[in-house]
This record gives C-alpha cells, sequence and structure tokens, in this order.
C-alpha cells in the first residue's frame, strides 16, 4: 500500500496528461481515497473537492488539485466542480441547518439533498455513492413479508436520522436533475473484508459485504460505461474470485427499470452469496457478525424482534462518525 502511494504520488509530480478531469466530492473519505487513488492508476485527472483542506494534505497523494467547498451551499460546491469531465459523489453527512418541512417543523438534512443536484448541470457523468437499503424503510407492508432477509436487518431497522431515506431522496433528486448518471448502492463496507468480484443486484434487495477498494473500482468504472448510464444497482464484494478484466459484460445486464421477477431473482441468489453459514441476516443485531452467531459467541436474534439498548447506541455512534 505504501509503494502504491509513492508511485501515485511520483506520477502526479512528473505531470502526468490525464484524458479526462474527474471531480470527486468527499475524497478525504475512506472510500473517497480509494477514488482518487483508483482514477490516477487509470492516468485520470483529479480534483477533489473537500470540506477539510488540513484534512486533505494529510491523507490524499501529494500534489493532487484540492477545492475547498462548502456542501452545505449548493453554489459552491457547484462552482467547486465545474469545468471537470464528470463526478463521483462520495460526500455524505447531516448539515448543520435543518430543511423546513411543509407542516411547519424541521428536519436533519443531508449534504446530498443540498448539493447533489447543483453539480449536474456543472459536470457530464455524475456517479453517486449511496448505500443498499435506502428504498426498504418505505416499503410497503406486503413487500416487507415477501422479502423479510433484506427488510428485518440491523441498518433497516435502526435507520438512525432516518437517513436511509434522505439518502433515497438525494437519488431521486438527481435523477430529476440529470439523466447522465450512475447510482451505485453498496452493502456493508467492511474494511477487513478482502477484495474479490463485484457482484451487482437491483430492486434494493441485496445484503452481505463490500471491500472499500472493490467498490471505488466499480464507482470509476462507472464513469465511462454507456450500459450504466441512468441506471441504479447494488454491489457486493464476493471473495475467493478475482475481479474480471472488465465489467462491461456485468454492466450490460443492468436493467433501467428491473422486473418484479427480477428483482426477486435478486434477492435470491444475494441471500446464497451471504458471509457465514447460518446466512440469515435477521438474526443479526446491530455490530454483530455472522461469524460470531455462526460460532455461538452471541444470542442469534429473534425475527421482528425490537432494538434493544445496545443497538441504540451502536446506531447512534455510526451516525455520529
Amino acid at each position: 500500500m505504501l509503494l502504491a502511494k509513492l508511485l501515485l504520488c511520483a506520477a502526479v509530480a512528473q505531470g502526468f496528461k490525464p484524458s479526462k478531469l474527474v471531480a470527486v466530492t468527499g475524497a478525504t473519505g475512506r472510500t473517497g481515497v480509494g477514488v482518487v487513488e483508483e482514477l490516477l492508476r487509470r492516468n485520470l485527472g483529479v480534483r477533489c473537492v473537500v470540506r477539510n483542506e488540513t484534512k486533505a494534505a494529510d491523507v490524499l497523494p501529494a500534489g493532487v488539485e484540492v477545492v475547498v467547498a462548502d456542501f452545505e451551499d449548493a453554489s459552491s460546491v457547484a462552482a467547486a466542480v465545474a469545468g471537470a469531465d464528470a463526478c463521483v459523489w462520495a460526500a455524505t453527512g447531516l448539515a448543520a441547518t435543518p430543511r423546513k418541512t411543509r407542516f411547519g417543523g424541521e428536519t436533519a438534512q443531508l449534504i446530498d439533498e443540498i448539493a447533489l443536484p447543483a453539480i449536474a448541470g456543472e459536470v457530464g457523468r455524475v456517479v453517486m455513492l449511496s448505500s443498499a437499503g435506502v428504498t426498504r424503510p418505505a416499503w410497503s407492508a406486503r413487500k416487507q413479508k415477501r422479502l423479510p432477509q433484506a427488510f428485518d436487518i440491523p441498518i433497516v431497522r435502526l435507520n438512525p436520522a432516518g437517513i436511509l431515506g434522505k439518502k433515497a431522496r438525494a437519488e431521486t433528486l438527481l435523477r430529476r436533475a440529470t439523466s447522465d448518471f450512475a447510482v451505485v448502492r453498496p452493502v456493508g463496507l467492511n474494511d477487513d473484508w478482502p477484495r474479490g468480484r463485484p457482484v451487482f443486484a437491483q430492486g434494493d434487495v441485496a445484503v452481505g459485504r463490500t471491500n472499500r477498494e472493490d467498490l471505488a473500482a466499480v464507482l470509476v468504472a462507472s464513469l465511462e460505461s454507456d450500459d450504466v448510464r441512468g441506471k441504479t444497482f447494488e454491489m457486493l464484494t464476493l471473495k475467493g474470485y478475482d475481479a474480471p478484466e472488465s465489467l462491461e459484460p456485468a454492466f450490460s445486464r443492468l436493467a433501467a427499470r428491473p422486473s418484479r421477477r427480477a428483482v426477486a431473482a435478486s434477492y435470491a441468489l444475494c441471500q446464497q452469496l451471504l458471509p457465514g453459514t447460518s446466512q440469515d441476516p435477521t438474526k443479526l443485531e446491530m455490530g454483530r457478525k455472522y461469524e460470531e452467531v455462526d460460532a455461538g459467541a452471541v444470542a442469534p436474534r429473534e425475527p421482528g424482534a425490537p432494538a434493544t439498548d445496545r443497538e441504540k447506541a451502536v446506531a447512534a455512534g455510526a451516525l455520529g462518525n
């Protein structure tokens, strides 16, 4: 990893000529840094749009372009990405200023909701890093019952600050703002999960784990593929298999509007690809692992059980991070 970063820094310092300039919002986050490194490996130009210049100097390769923006100001972010050929949106977080609701109240707002639509007119392709599960809190009772192992899982049950619905709203705002987009929804990001083969699903039914480097590679590959234009899809990492030479065959099988039958097939496949041997995500509490349930290290959760105080504390901590 250190050698790879040194090589990236050397490439930047030597003034290589990129074929395309890509703006990366949230470039100092763990996934954002991976996206920057993947872009440099592919000889693409990078503009890192960040909130904290000091952190950028600490975590990003030396010599990359860094632009500071106020992510609660749509015009500030639009100006920061202007002139780039494309953008990978890897920023997120709750805004300090709540949004007024039409009923006179206030609600916490994601910076995605504020700034993401504003960049659509400033660049070409926008690839949004979203999350699996964003539509599930709004599923009907009938759909919840039909797809229980996608619905009755920790992040959907806890949904701190309603963050999943806010992310879904940001996706919708992006789709309204431009037709040249791709939305990538990874399942649980796990820094201990090894690199492997990206597996795609649609219909927001995927569960499992995703390696961040695999995610970065998928986000960057989505910048130029005609087969992902206007599409939304989930991804997970299947360990034990190398990534294919090209993601185009997998991209080409994605649908702009997947049928109910295709969604049911995705659901069934993803359940077979779950880690562990019990392979039942309804048995997990927030912060627990499949392997812990398999080993008897923790008691399996009863399906439909209410959240415990421990789970609520874990969810609140995750939201703060």
